[in-house]
Parts: structure tokens; C-alpha cells; sequence
């Protein structure tokens, strides 16, 4: 069964207390003096619930508009209808506006001429005052007293008696509504604290691809909830901004497989995580002994920088032409001259050297300084067959030091959605680990597993998490 919502619980209290209020007055008739039905006479509960249940919504701002327009629109049917009854009533004699009860047709043909011309006249007073909204309530108001009045009422007390109390009734329901609205009950929890990191490798795989569907209307939703949401990816911002586009995500992106975190409403780089000057010169001086010509990613001012001395095979001509004009970075065709600490190395190569490569760093001293990913040249496939990527960055990238370092400033615990082995080195420094089944070495130490091929359980579970007790710090 679906959740009940704080809304329907507040329409609940709202109707309860309009009702309460009618037994508080029937009390007031217990006092010697006062008439008989002296609460039905003023106040209607049946009036006063259902412009209570309309004028409750989710949030203070639209129940306070929402209020408004009522009160409003209450008060132009109302004192138009009663303003009409009383006038008839001068001319035709006292009790002779009609009510439904009444029998004979001549007896309604001059009053509800009276009341269709009226109409037209409300109308144009709601439209005059800008209340549009207003008009559907304002004839509905109207009509109640003119057409559908209360023949008790009216024939005790008269027809304008049974508008004033139309026009009290509504008015005490829309305060009601806007009390409870203004007054902060007890609701389901919301782990605010929660930072979710989702990994975006395996969900997009070519460059120019997005989140779709139910994915993006989900995580879009979460963010509108009030859930900490970003993307985990190892894309620099010139291969992610773009997803971006559709997409409400209200924290900074953790990018570069998280050597960097990206602040992509100001363009900034708030965190970076770089190999430093002594230990790039060393790896330099390691890939030209084999032979490897690396694309090296400096941060300067803000602007990821792409040098490259030489192009020596289709996948590095291919990567380069991708690089040449893209927004959010500069690629350069030769040596970057400062000596400056390198963000991470992209190194394009056939499967084969990639392996002797990977091989050699393990055997060297940059194992313990150093930290490498392999991934698939997604876009350059059938172009470049065989050739892969590979990533090389500062070792402390594994331990995610930038994430960290964001989260603790801003006291928010990361939850690592991870849907691919790229993203595997969250699952030792998130608080909390999500995962697919098929990704099976996350799944041995995740906290939770999903036991389905469909990325859209994904951001269910950010939804499941977001409102479960059980994430409270």
C-alpha cells in the first residue's frame, strides 16, 4: 500500500478541527439567552470541510496563494448572491426569493434570469481584481446561495442569512487549512546528511549520451525532494557538462574518476587530487623507455589543460581530434612547460601494450604512487579496433581523497551508487555501498545489492535510502 502523505494526513486535521469547531458553538446555545441553532445558523461545517480540504497543499507558499484566492472568490459570489437576494426581496416582498422546495415554474423564472445575467457580472469583477483563478469558486459561491440554498435557513432567518454564513463558513475552512499549513507536524525522515555519489560509467558509455527516461526524471525528483545527489564519473567536465543539460544535480560533480571535484555552476575545481612534479617525471621518464607517448591533463587557472608532444597511432589521433575543440578544456600539441604536478595521464594503446604497461608500473616504484584504470574507447571502436584507454593517476585517487574532503567540510556522508567496475574504489570510502549483482567484486562487501539488470533500481534505492530511518546519523 502507498505511503499516506503528509498532505492527506494534514487535510485529515484540518476537516477534523472544522468539525470540532462546529460542536464548540452547539456548546454556546447551553448559555440561557442565546436562539436555538445558533451554530447552524452562522456556521456550516459541510461548507467550512470542503474549503478546507481545497485549500491544504504541500507547501506554505502555494497554501497561503491558495487561501487567498479563496477567501476571495468566497467573497465575490458571496456578496454578489446576497446583495441579490436582499434587493429582490425589497421589490418582491420579504421571503419570496425561491428556494428548491418551492413549487411552481413562475417563481423561478425572474430570479434565475437575475442570477444567469450575474454570473457575467462576477466574471468580470474576478478578472477586473486579476483573480482568474478565482472565477470557477466565486460562481460556485454564487450559485450555492442563490440556487442550492439551505431551505432551513431560509425560511427561518431569510435567504441572506444562508449567504453570510456560506461566505463565514468558507472563510473559517481556508484559515483552518492555513493554520494547520503554518503549524510544522511530525513527518517522515529526511536524510539530508546523506551525500549520493552515482556512477555514471555503465549507464552512459558513448560521449555524447545522457541520462534518459525514468533515471532522469528520478533523480531530477530527488533533488526537487531535497536529497544531496551528484555523479561519480571518470569523464573530465568537456565529456560530462553536456549530460548536465536536463539534469538537476545540487551538488558538485566528482569527476576524473575522482581526482578532482567540479563545481559546474561556476566552472571551478573546488578539489584536486594531482601526481606530483617528482613522481610525473618519473613516469615520463618510464613510458618513453617504452615507447608510449601519454596525453598529460594539467588544472591551470581553472581550465583543464591537454598536452601531447607527438601523435604516433590512430587511437591518439582519434582521442586528439575529440580533444581539439571541445568546450571546458585546451588541447596542445607539444610540451607544457612549467613544472607543474600533472592531474592524471590518458595513454591510448592496443590491449596488448596497455598490459606491458600496467605489468611494468607494478614492477616499479610507482605501484605504491600511483593508481590505474583501464577503459574501453567507447566512441573510437570500430575506427581504432583493439585500442584501449588507460588512465593514470595519483594513488591517493583510490582512497578518494577529494570526496572525502568535500564531504567532511560540509558534514555529509557519502553513499557510493556504484554500476560499474570503474567506480569500484568508492565501495572503500563511502559509509554506504549500493551495487549491481553483476558487478561481483563490489557485490561482496556492498551494503546493498541489487538483484536486477535495470539501472532505474538505482535511483528507487536513493529514493528508499533518502526516507529510511535507518540512515539516520
Amino acid at each position: 500500500m502507498k505511503k499516506i502523505g503528509m498532505r492527506t494526513v494534514k487535510t485529515a486535521i484540518s476537516v477534523f478541527i472544522c468539525l470540532m469547531l462546529f460542536l464548540a458553538l452547539k456548546t454556546v446555545e447551553l448559555i440561557p439567552g442565546v436562539e436555538e441553532n445558533f451554530a447552524f445558523k452562522w456556521y456550516n461545517p459541510f461548507f467550512a470541510g470542503i474549503a478546507t480540504a481545497y485549500s491544504v497543499y504541500p507547501n506554505r507558499k502555494k497554501s497561503v496563494e491558495q487561501a487567498k484566492t479563496r477567501c476571495i472568490a468566497s467573497l465575490i459570489g458571496g456578496i454578489v448572491g446576497v446583495l441579490l437576494v436582499v434587493i429582490y426581496e425589497l421589490f418582491a416582498g420579504k421571503g419570496k426569493w425561491p428556494t428548491l422546495m418551492d413549487s411552481g415554474i413562475l417563481t423561478f423564472i425572474i430570479p434565475y434570469s437575475l442570477v444567469a445575467v450575474l454570473s457575467i457580472l462576477i466574471i468580470v469583477i474576478a478578472v477586473s481584481l486579476k483573480q482568474k483563478q478565482a472565477v470557477f469558486v466565486s460562481i460556485l459561491t454564487f450559485l450555492s446561495i442563490t440556487v442550492n440554498a439551505n431551505a432551513a435557513i431560509s425560511s427561518n432567518w431569510g435567504e441572506w442569512v444562508f449567504g453570510i454564513n456560506r461566505i463565514l463558513s468558507t472563510i473559517i475552512g481556508v484559515l483552518v487549512a492555513l493554520g494547520v499549513n503554518m503549524f510544522r507536524l511530525p513527518h517522515r525522515v529526511k536524510n539530508k546528511d546523506l551525500l549520493f555519489c552515482i556512477g555514471i560509467e555503465g549507464i552512459v558509455t558513448k560521449e555524447m549520451d545522457k541520462l534518459v527516461g525514468y533515471m532522469n526524471y528520478k533523480l531530477n525528483n530527488m533533488v526537487y525532494l531535497g536529497a544531496n545527489c551528484t555523479l561519480f564519473t571518470t569523464r573530465p567536465p568537456s565529456s560530462f557538462m553536456h549530460i548536465l543539460d536536463d539534469l538537476q544535480v545540487n551538488n558538485p560533480i566528482i569527476c576524473c574518476g575522482g581526482a578532482a571535484v567540479y563545481d559546474y555552476k561556476n566552472l571551478t575545481y573546488l578539489y584536486k587530487e594531482e601526481i606530483p612534479y617528482a613522481d610525473s617525471k618519473e613516469l615520463d621518464l618510464l613510458l618513453d623507455s617504452l615507447n608510449v607517448t601519454p596525453f598529460k591533463n594539467y588544472i591551470v587557472d581553472d581550465v583543464l589543460h591537454i598536452y601531447c608532444k607527438k601523435i604516433d597511432n590512430i587511437g591518439e589521433k582519434l582521442y586528439a581530434d575529440s580533444k581539439k575543440n571541445a568546450p571546458y578544456c585546451s588541447f596542445d600539441l607539444g610540451e607544457f612547460t612549467k613544472n607543474q604536478n600533472v592531474l592524471y595521464y590518458v595513454v591510448c594503446e592496443k590491449e596488448d601494450k596497455i598490459e606491458e604497461l600496467i605489468s611494468t608500473i607494478k614492477n616499479s616504484s610507482l605501484n605504491d604512487k600511483t593508481f590505474v584504470q583501464v577503459y574501453e574507447c567507447f566512441d573510437f571502436t570500430e575506427e581504432a579496433p583493439g585500442y584501449k584507454y588507460l588512465k593514470i593517476y595519483s594513488k591517493e585517487v583510490s582512497k578518494l581523497t577529494t570526496l572525502k574532503a568535500y564531504c567532511n567540510e560540509r558534514s555529509l556522508r557519502p553513499v557510493g551508487l556504484i554500476t560499474n567496475p570503474l567506480s569500484n574504489h568508492m565501495m572503500n570510502n563511502c559509509d554506504y555501498k549500493v551495487t549491481y549483482h553483476s558487478n561481483t567484486e563490489a557485490a561482496k562487501t556492498a551494503d546493498i545489492v541489487l538483484k536486477t539488470d535495470s539501472y532505474d533500481y538505482m535511483f528507487k534505492q536513493i529514493h528508499k535510502m533518502y526516507y529510511s530511518k535507518k540512515y539516520q546519523k
